[in-house]
């Protein structure tokens, strides 16, 4: 968090909190403390996918995702109540941004980990971890997409009525699958990667 906070210029800097969640989740709401589980902190190799779940929560602050709630207090207290109020937030969550908030969460945090020295590969390995958490658990269209918006072949594949379905399943997710949102931030690390190259041989 330290680093992190470090390339953040003058914003506020955030404070990590660990809970004790049953499930692997990271998530943020009003005031200065960004919220991960532990279950999902022993699944990460190494501190840069951890750089990466953090910069993303981080990123909901940066990014204005929040300004509707600054009105409320940081009322979270760090005390035994908090595992069962961030429970319930967490649940709240993915209504609060939605898929576009979240994707441009994604990039900001990639960028961020960049500033701050960690291996953008690595960051990135984040979502092969989560995948294979979605895909043990049998959520295989939180990994992939809803089955019958995939098919190529499908007559109505690409009409109006998938685009509606695909618009409907976002929002109730609050996500986009977790393969598109890696693709995403993978080709932002080769554009990055080809514009240092390009400024190194120049």
């Amino acid at each position: 968090m330290a680093r992190l906070n470090a390339e953040r210029m003058d914003a506020e800097p955030k404070e990590g909190v660990i809970l004790l969640l049953p499930r692997s989740r990271a998530f943020t709401t009003i005031g200065r403390h960004v919220y991960v589980s532990r279950r999902l902190l022993e699944r990460l190799p190494s501190d840069d996918e951890a750089a990466f779940v953090l910069a993303h929560e981080i990123a909901h602050h940066d990014c204005g995702h929040l300004a509707l709630y600054q009105g409320w207090s940081s009322w979270i207290p760090r005390s035994k109540v908090t595992s069962y109020l961030a429970t319930h937030l967490a649940l709240m969550e993915h209504g609060l941004y939605g898929p576009e908030k979240e994707a441009q969460a994604d990039l900001y945090a990639i960028q961020l980990c960049l500033d701050a020295g960690y291996d953008g590969d690595r960051c990135a390995h984040l979502f092969e971890i989560l995948e294979n958490e979605s895909l043990d658990e049998g959520d295989y269209d939180g990994v992939f997409g809803p089955e019958n918006l995939l098919d190529p072949t499908d007559p109505g594949h690409g009409s109006v009525a998938h685009e509606v379905q695909r618009w409907i399943w976002t929002r109730t997710r609050g996500y986009l699958p977790l393969r598109e949102r890696r693709e995403r931030v993978i080709a932002y690390l080769r554009k990055k990667q080809a514009e240092n190259a390009s400024r190194g041989a120049g």
